[in-house]
Formats: structure tokens, sequence, C-alpha cells
């Protein structure tokens, strides 16, 4: 069976979510690799969270955070759908 995008307000979401993720993660000149030296998530965890941003943790956003991510309000309302 051909693998098909998800369609939907879901979607979207979870389109927008990686967008801001890489784009912040690239603001901050990080990669996934400094981010596990830096002990807040290792690349195998991070590309999955990217695969499934709905699985993405408050606490990882936290240790993105600490580790020089910085997200706007604007950013972290966008992520959780307002």
């Amino acid at each position: 069976m051909p693998k098909v995008k998800p369609l939907g307000v879901f979607a979207s979401r979870k389109d927008n979510t990686r967008r801001i993720i890489r784009g912040r993660m690239a603001a901050a000149g990080l990669r996934s690799g400094d981010l596990e030296k830096r002990g807040v998530l290792n690349r195998r965890t991070y590309y999955s969270r990217l695969n499934d941003t709905g699985m993405l943790r408050l606490e990882e956003i936290w240790r993105m955070e600490a580790a020089g991510v910085k997200f706007s309000n604007e950013d972290l309302l966008a992520m959780f759908g307002r």
C-alpha cells in the first residue's frame, strides 16, 4: 500500500512544528549531534520526534531551550495548535 500524507488540521500542525524546530535549531547554530553531545536528546530520538511531532514532550522542549534553542511565545502557541 502506498504511503500518503495525512490530511487535515493535524498534518498542517505537525508540518508547522517541524518547520519551527528546524528553523530555531538553525538560528541557534545547533545540529542534532550538538543536542546529543549536550545530553538533551540523542539523534534517534530527535529524528523520531521530528517524524511524529505529536510525540514531542514538553520536557524535551525545555531541554532544547536550555541548550540554546530559543522558541518565541508565538512558536510555542503554534506548536500546540493555537
